[in-house]
Protein backbone atom coordinates (compact mmCIF):
# COMPACT_ATOMS: atom_id res chain seq x y z
CA UNK A 1 0.00 0.00 0.00
CA UNK A 2 1.39 3.57 -0.79
CA UNK A 3 1.44 5.83 2.16
CA UNK A 4 -1.20 8.87 1.43
CA UNK A 5 -0.72 11.78 4.13
CA UNK A 6 -1.92 15.60 3.79
CA UNK A 7 1.84 15.77 1.73
CA UNK A 8 0.94 13.68 -1.00
CA UNK A 9 0.76 15.16 -4.33
CA UNK A 10 -1.85 13.99 -6.86
CA UNK A 11 -2.22 13.35 -9.99
CA UNK A 12 -4.88 11.84 -11.97
CA UNK A 13 -6.34 10.19 -15.66
CA UNK A 14 -9.80 11.05 -17.07
CA UNK A 15 -11.27 8.99 -19.71
CA UNK A 16 -14.88 7.83 -20.00
CA UNK A 17 -14.79 4.99 -19.02
CA UNK A 18 -11.82 4.35 -17.19
CA UNK A 19 -11.83 1.70 -15.18
CA UNK A 20 -10.25 -0.57 -17.84
CA UNK A 21 -6.78 1.85 -17.40
CA UNK A 22 -3.75 -0.08 -15.66
CA UNK A 23 -1.98 3.18 -15.34
CA UNK A 24 -2.81 3.96 -11.93
CA UNK A 25 -1.19 0.51 -11.34
CA UNK A 26 1.88 0.55 -12.82
CA UNK A 27 2.33 3.98 -12.21
CA UNK A 28 1.59 3.68 -8.44
CA UNK A 29 4.26 0.30 -8.34
CA UNK A 30 6.39 2.93 -9.45
CA UNK A 31 5.95 5.35 -7.37
CA UNK A 32 6.11 3.26 -4.24
CA UNK A 33 9.84 1.80 -5.46
CA UNK A 34 10.96 5.34 -6.45
CA UNK A 35 9.48 6.07 -2.34
CA UNK A 36 8.14 9.32 -3.47
CA UNK A 37 5.18 10.79 -1.82
CA UNK A 38 2.68 11.19 -5.08
CA UNK A 39 -0.04 8.41 -6.63
CA UNK A 40 -1.96 8.32 -9.41
CA UNK A 41 -5.90 8.45 -9.59
CA UNK A 42 -8.41 7.23 -12.16
CA UNK A 43 -11.77 9.32 -12.11
CA UNK A 44 -14.00 8.75 -15.01
CA UNK A 45 -15.43 12.39 -16.43
CA UNK A 46 -18.14 12.80 -19.16
CA UNK A 47 -17.99 14.73 -21.83
CA UNK A 48 -20.31 17.08 -20.47
CA UNK A 49 -18.76 17.87 -17.22
CA UNK A 50 -14.47 18.36 -18.62
CA UNK A 51 -14.05 21.11 -18.01
CA UNK A 52 -14.99 21.27 -14.62
CA UNK A 53 -13.37 18.66 -13.49
CA UNK A 54 -9.72 19.65 -14.62
CA UNK A 55 -10.39 23.29 -13.00
CA UNK A 56 -11.56 21.70 -10.07
CA UNK A 57 -8.56 19.49 -9.97
CA UNK A 58 -5.99 22.52 -10.93
CA UNK A 59 -7.81 24.52 -7.65
CA UNK A 60 -7.77 20.91 -5.62
CA UNK A 61 -3.65 21.37 -6.09
CA UNK A 62 -3.61 18.64 -8.35
CA UNK A 63 0.10 18.16 -10.04
CA UNK A 64 -1.71 17.28 -13.84
CA UNK A 65 -3.67 15.04 -15.38
CA UNK A 66 -3.30 12.86 -17.74
CA UNK A 67 -6.35 12.11 -20.96
CA UNK A 68 -7.38 9.54 -22.49
CA UNK A 69 -10.57 8.59 -25.24
CA UNK A 70 -12.53 10.69 -25.87
CA UNK A 71 -11.21 13.73 -23.88
CA UNK A 72 -7.81 14.25 -26.20
CA UNK A 73 -9.25 16.77 -28.45
CA UNK A 74 -11.65 18.28 -25.91
CA UNK A 75 -9.27 19.20 -23.17
CA UNK A 76 -7.54 21.53 -25.90
CA UNK A 77 -9.73 24.50 -25.05
CA UNK A 78 -9.12 24.33 -21.66
CA UNK A 79 -5.03 24.94 -22.00
CA UNK A 80 -3.64 28.24 -21.87
CA UNK A 81 -0.03 27.03 -23.76
CA UNK A 82 0.28 23.96 -25.58
CA UNK A 83 3.27 22.27 -26.16
CA UNK A 84 4.43 21.64 -29.89
CA UNK A 85 3.59 18.04 -29.58
CA UNK A 86 0.15 18.73 -29.11
CA UNK A 87 -0.05 22.03 -31.29
CA UNK A 88 0.89 19.56 -34.10
CA UNK A 89 -1.48 17.07 -33.62
CA UNK A 90 -4.28 18.75 -32.33
CA UNK A 91 -4.52 16.97 -29.20
CA UNK A 92 -3.36 16.40 -25.87
CA UNK A 93 -3.18 13.33 -23.34
CA UNK A 94 -1.73 15.18 -20.74
CA UNK A 95 -2.05 18.37 -18.97
CA UNK A 96 0.74 19.94 -16.50
CA UNK A 97 -0.59 22.52 -14.23
CA UNK A 98 2.53 24.64 -13.68
CA UNK A 99 3.04 26.54 -10.57
CA UNK A 100 2.15 29.93 -12.50
CA UNK A 101 -1.34 28.84 -12.79
CA UNK A 102 -1.00 28.30 -16.83
CA UNK A 103 -2.48 24.77 -18.25
CA UNK A 104 0.08 23.06 -20.41
CA UNK A 105 -0.80 20.47 -23.08
CA UNK A 106 1.20 17.58 -24.01
CA UNK A 107 1.08 14.57 -26.52
CA UNK A 108 3.31 12.35 -25.17
CA UNK A 109 2.42 9.42 -27.72
CA UNK A 110 5.43 10.01 -30.15
CA UNK A 111 7.74 10.70 -27.32
CA UNK A 112 6.85 7.02 -25.85
CA UNK A 113 7.36 5.58 -28.62
CA UNK A 114 10.56 6.84 -29.20
CA UNK A 115 11.30 6.19 -25.31
CA UNK A 116 10.48 2.58 -25.93
CA UNK A 117 12.49 2.42 -29.46
CA UNK A 118 15.52 3.39 -27.51
CA UNK A 119 14.96 1.36 -24.49
CA UNK A 120 15.61 -1.34 -27.40
CA UNK A 121 19.00 0.31 -28.80
CA UNK A 122 16.88 1.96 -31.69
CA UNK A 123 17.97 5.01 -32.91
CA UNK A 124 15.25 6.71 -35.09
CA UNK A 125 17.91 9.14 -36.07
CA UNK A 126 18.60 9.24 -40.28
CA UNK A 127 16.05 5.83 -40.27
CA UNK A 128 13.55 4.93 -42.67
CA UNK A 129 10.50 4.40 -41.21
CA UNK A 130 7.00 2.86 -42.34
CA UNK A 131 3.94 3.70 -40.43
CA UNK A 132 0.32 1.23 -40.88
CA UNK A 133 -2.42 3.27 -40.43
CA UNK A 134 -3.53 7.22 -40.92
CA UNK A 135 -5.66 8.09 -37.52
CA UNK A 136 -4.69 9.97 -34.63
CA UNK A 137 -1.68 7.74 -33.21
CA UNK A 138 -0.17 7.54 -36.82
CA UNK A 139 -0.15 11.14 -36.96
CA UNK A 140 1.36 12.09 -33.78
CA UNK A 141 3.94 9.35 -34.35
CA UNK A 142 5.01 10.30 -37.87
CA UNK A 143 5.01 13.83 -36.24
CA UNK A 144 7.59 13.42 -33.86
CA UNK A 145 10.08 10.88 -35.60
CA UNK A 146 10.27 13.50 -38.32
CA UNK A 147 11.00 16.11 -35.34
CA UNK A 148 13.61 13.56 -33.93
CA UNK A 149 15.30 13.18 -37.35
CA UNK A 150 13.95 10.39 -39.34
CA UNK A 151 15.68 10.41 -42.94
CA UNK A 152 12.18 9.26 -44.20
CA UNK A 153 8.59 8.14 -43.89
CA UNK A 154 5.91 6.41 -45.45
CA UNK A 155 2.53 6.49 -44.40
CA UNK A 156 -0.27 3.77 -45.81
CA UNK A 157 -3.45 3.28 -45.33
CA UNK A 158 -6.71 1.58 -46.76
CA UNK A 159 -7.70 5.37 -47.65
CA UNK A 160 -5.08 7.32 -49.00
CA UNK A 161 -6.36 10.68 -48.77
CA UNK A 162 -6.39 10.44 -44.60
CA UNK A 163 -2.25 9.63 -45.13
CA UNK A 164 -2.02 12.19 -47.54
CA UNK A 165 -2.58 14.60 -44.88
CA UNK A 166 -0.09 13.36 -42.49
CA UNK A 167 2.10 13.21 -45.16
CA UNK A 168 1.82 16.91 -46.13
CA UNK A 169 2.63 17.91 -42.42
CA UNK A 170 5.48 15.56 -42.25
CA UNK A 171 6.54 17.15 -45.00
CA UNK A 172 6.20 20.66 -43.86
CA UNK A 173 8.87 19.78 -41.04
CA UNK A 174 11.29 18.92 -43.73
CA UNK A 175 11.04 15.48 -44.06
CA UNK A 176 10.71 13.31 -47.29
CA UNK A 177 6.87 11.63 -46.65
CA UNK A 178 5.22 9.59 -48.85
CA UNK A 179 1.49 8.51 -49.05
CA UNK A 180 0.32 5.52 -50.45
CA UNK A 181 -2.16 2.56 -50.11
CA UNK A 182 -1.17 -0.47 -47.99
CA UNK A 183 -0.96 -2.53 -51.32
CA UNK A 184 2.25 -0.89 -51.60
CA UNK A 185 4.02 -2.29 -48.89
CA UNK A 186 6.59 -4.60 -50.39
CA UNK A 187 8.00 -1.59 -51.99
CA UNK A 188 8.34 0.48 -49.25
CA UNK A 189 9.07 -2.25 -46.57
CA UNK A 190 12.42 -2.54 -49.16
CA UNK A 191 15.38 -1.06 -47.18
CA UNK A 192 13.47 0.13 -44.35
CA UNK A 193 15.02 0.27 -41.03
CA UNK A 194 11.42 0.41 -39.09
CA UNK A 195 7.92 -0.65 -39.43
CA UNK A 196 5.22 0.51 -37.09
CA UNK A 197 1.78 -1.25 -36.92
CA UNK A 198 -0.18 2.14 -36.02
CA UNK A 199 -3.82 0.77 -37.03
CA UNK A 200 -5.74 -2.18 -34.89
CA UNK A 201 -5.12 -4.88 -37.25
CA UNK A 202 -4.46 -7.60 -34.91
CA UNK A 203 -6.12 -6.21 -31.98
CA UNK A 204 -8.19 -8.45 -29.90
CA UNK A 205 -10.90 -10.61 -30.79
CA UNK A 206 -8.85 -10.67 -34.07
CA UNK A 207 -5.58 -11.45 -33.00
CA UNK A 208 -4.41 -13.32 -35.76
CA UNK A 209 -4.88 -10.86 -38.06
CA UNK A 210 -2.27 -9.38 -39.54
CA UNK A 211 -1.46 -6.52 -42.02
CA UNK A 212 2.28 -7.74 -43.39
CA UNK A 213 2.81 -11.17 -44.65
CA UNK A 214 5.59 -12.74 -42.72
CA UNK A 215 7.84 -13.16 -46.27
CA UNK A 216 8.06 -9.42 -45.88
CA UNK A 217 9.74 -9.39 -42.48
CA UNK A 218 13.57 -9.43 -42.39
CA UNK A 219 16.56 -9.79 -39.42
CA UNK A 220 17.58 -6.44 -39.85
CA UNK A 221 13.75 -4.59 -39.90
CA UNK A 222 12.45 -3.34 -36.18
CA UNK A 223 8.60 -3.93 -35.99
CA UNK A 224 6.43 -1.73 -33.16
CA UNK A 225 3.33 -2.66 -32.77
CA UNK A 226 1.15 -0.48 -30.94
CA UNK A 227 -1.76 -2.95 -30.46
CA UNK A 228 -1.20 -4.08 -26.38
CA UNK A 229 -5.02 -6.60 -26.65
CA UNK A 230 -3.04 -8.85 -27.04
CA UNK A 231 0.32 -8.49 -25.64
CA UNK A 232 2.08 -10.49 -28.75
CA UNK A 233 0.30 -10.08 -31.84
CA UNK A 234 0.81 -12.45 -34.68
CA UNK A 235 2.99 -9.92 -36.54
CA UNK A 236 5.22 -9.30 -33.69
CA UNK A 237 5.16 -13.01 -33.04
CA UNK A 238 6.06 -13.73 -36.45
CA UNK A 239 8.58 -10.51 -36.15
CA UNK A 240 10.63 -12.46 -33.49
CA UNK A 241 10.40 -15.81 -35.68
CA UNK A 242 13.24 -13.96 -38.39
CA UNK A 243 14.64 -12.69 -35.35
CA UNK A 244 13.87 -9.21 -35.75
CA UNK A 245 13.77 -6.19 -32.61
CA UNK A 246 9.78 -6.83 -32.09
CA UNK A 247 8.09 -3.98 -29.54
CA UNK A 248 4.72 -4.06 -28.17
CA UNK A 249 2.27 -1.50 -27.44
CA UNK A 250 3.25 -2.15 -24.25
CA UNK A 251 5.61 0.47 -24.31
CA UNK A 252 4.18 3.10 -25.30
CA UNK A 253 1.65 2.84 -22.22
CA UNK A 254 4.44 2.69 -20.22
CA UNK A 255 6.09 5.49 -22.00
CA UNK A 256 3.46 7.85 -21.31
CA UNK A 257 2.96 7.42 -17.63
CA UNK A 258 6.52 8.00 -17.49
CA UNK A 259 6.44 11.06 -19.59
CA UNK A 260 3.29 12.41 -17.10
CA UNK A 261 6.11 12.21 -14.10
CA UNK A 262 8.96 13.78 -15.29
CA UNK A 263 6.82 17.19 -16.59
CA UNK A 264 4.18 16.92 -13.49
CA UNK A 265 6.48 15.55 -10.85
CA UNK A 266 10.25 15.97 -12.39
CA UNK A 267 10.50 12.64 -11.31
CA UNK A 268 11.90 9.88 -13.43
CA UNK A 269 10.35 6.54 -12.56
CA UNK A 270 11.26 3.02 -13.48
CA UNK A 271 10.56 1.64 -16.75
CA UNK A 272 11.30 -1.68 -15.53
CA UNK A 273 9.32 -1.34 -12.54
CA UNK A 274 6.33 -0.55 -14.78
CA UNK A 275 6.81 -3.55 -17.28
CA UNK A 276 6.55 -5.62 -14.23
CA UNK A 277 3.49 -4.79 -13.02
CA UNK A 278 1.76 -3.82 -16.34
CA UNK A 279 2.39 -7.80 -17.10
CA UNK A 280 0.69 -8.93 -14.15
CA UNK A 281 -1.91 -6.70 -14.72
CA UNK A 282 -2.60 -7.79 -18.15
CA UNK A 283 -2.08 -11.54 -16.62
CA UNK A 284 -4.78 -11.44 -14.40
CA UNK A 285 -6.94 -9.42 -16.96
CA UNK A 286 -6.78 -11.99 -19.75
Amino acid sequence: MLPISSQTRLLAILGDPIEHSISPRIQNAAWKNAGSDHILVACRVSPDDLKTAIRGAQRLGFLGLMVTIPHKERVLDCCDELDPSARDVGAANLLHFRNDEKIVGYSSDGWAAVKDLAEHDFSVRNSKIVILGAGGAARSLALTLAREGARSIRILNRTRERAQKIADEVRALGVDCIADGQGSLREHLCGADLLINASSVGMSPNGEETAVAAELLRRDLAVLDIVYNPLETRLLREARAVGATALDGLGMLIGTNIRAAQICANVDLSWEIMRAEALRALNEKW
